[in-house]
């Protein structure tokens, strides 16, 4: 089989201005482009892996310091609780303490009245900021002021100091009202010791 000839157009210029081909190292340039996107693709999805690890890390400290203020918050709630078991423990020890036996107080008040007096009405009242006060309200049915003074030894004998005491005398009624406090015996040894 054989070609017939046919006359093929020239379309090509002769300019002599055209640049000459590329070097042998630019070639290379697009290469690097491709390596470069290349590694743009790895350098991002590292980073992307990179920052869903972070927003884990930072919920699981989100979380871990919810529940370490959670558990705070319980420990003072705790601790709240358990100082107020501690002023109760205290208060009911104060209590106990400040509460001389009070069996003895009366015991020496109703022995050291006579035979023509007797006690119409005893009182015996403690404050609950100060339980070591005894205020005393004692009516006593005589008529002189010797029985005041022989219970008023008696309530000493028993190391209770008498503060403000004020009586009134009237028809055959004696009242009798002053705060006790009890004295420990040896403050009061130390006091009265020559210095």
């Amino acid at each position: 089989m054989q070609i017939t000839a046919r006359q093929i157009d020239d379309f090509k210029s002769d300019r002599k201005d055209i640049a000459p081909p590329l070097p042998v190292v630019l070639r290379l340039v697009p290469l690097l482009f491709y390596c470069s996107i290349a590694v743009a693709i790895i350098l991002s999805s590292i980073f992307a892996i990179q920052f869903q690890l972070a927003v884990q890390k930072r919920d699981n400290h989100k979380t871990m310091t919810a529940s370490l203020g959670t558990q705070t918050q319980d420990a003072r709630n705790q601790r709240a609780a358990l100082e107020a078991q501690i002023k109760k423990a205290t208060d009911i020890q104060n209590w106990v303490a400040g509460s001389r036996p009070i069996q003895p107080l009366i015991l020496a008040i109703t022995r050291s009245m006579g035979p023509r007096s007797s006690i119409v009405d005893l009182r015996l009242d403690r404050e609950p900021d100060n339980p070591a006060q005894i205020r005393m309200s004692l009516s006593m049915g005589t008529d002189s002021t010797k029985q005041l003074d022989l219970t008023v030894e008696k309530i000493a004998a028993l190391n209770y100091r008498a503060f403000s005491p004020t009586q009134t005398l009237g028809r055959g009624e004696l009242d009798y009202k002053a705060t006790l406090v009890h004295q420990d015996p040896l403050f009061k040894q130390n006091e009265e010791a020559p210095r």
